[in-house]
């Protein structure tokens, strides 16, 4: 049988959900009523669009003492999403839009759990050149070929523990080319946040590059 696409895109296609999913792509968790502002609903229809979400199999929940907390069901579930961005129109007209883009969430940002945007993409080019990693296509899996490199030196990522992929190339919505996902890609940005080369800007997923970050990538080739 055919797989029932149609359920999935029709959780998806409501603009108040589509804004859940995309604040989810934080790799955090968050309650009912913090997506409700993200999405400007009121909390008790945040909790139906977020019970539709959950019966799509595209969000879970979990109970963390009083509060109920809601995260991405997978990194499957954020592929979808990261594509779908990819191929959906800016929100302003064209006339509008920035030449070229800018913006926090354009420069650097999380996406489920590793690094994007600007920042993203301008670490996977050098770690590609530098023989880290393969050239993949988005979506294609592979392994680290190499730890010894100045920036995964610099950062402390020496191995990487558990099971899932090393890399996986995910397709940056937008600048239309890839970032690292995978273990790599995780490994990554927590090090970059722990070593406060980046902090998370509130309210989103958007991240910005400290002084002493843009001074130590500066140093590593990366503007």
């Amino acid at each position: 049988m055919e797989p029932d696409i149609a359920t999935v895109a029709q959780a998806i296609g409501e603009p108040a959900r589509a804004a859940m999913l995309l604040q989810l792509m934080d790799g955090d968790a968050h309650s009912a009523r913090a997506l409700a502002a993200v999405a400007g609903v009121a909390p008790s229809t945040a909790s139906a669009h977020l019970h539709r979400l959950r019966d799509a199999g595209l969000v879970v929940a979990t109970d963390a003492g009083r509060r109920r907390l809601h995260r991405l069901a997978g990194p499957e579930v954020a592929d979808v999403v990261e594509a779908l961005a990819a191929l959906a129109p800016p929100r302003l007209p064209a006339p509008l839009q920035p030449s070229p883009p800018t913006g926090p969430l354009l420069r650097a940002r999380a996406c489920y759990g590793h690094l994007a945007g600007q920042l993203g993409v301008d670490v996977a080019v050098v770690l590609r050149k530098d023989g880290v990693v393969d050239d993949l296509a988005p979506g294609e899996t592979g392994a680290v070929r190499t730890f010894d490199h100045p920036l995964l030196a610099a950062l402390g990522i020496a191995a990487l523990p558990g099971p899932g992929p090393q890399v996986r190339a995910c397709l940056d919505w937008s600048h239309g080319t890839a970032h690292l996902a995978g273990s790599l890609g995780t490994a990554l940005l927590g090090s970059l946040l722990a070593q406060a080369w980046v902090r998370r800007r509130p309210g989103g997923r958007a991240l910005r590059v400290t002084p002493a970050g843009r001074r130590q990538l500066g140093e590593l080739g990366i503007d």
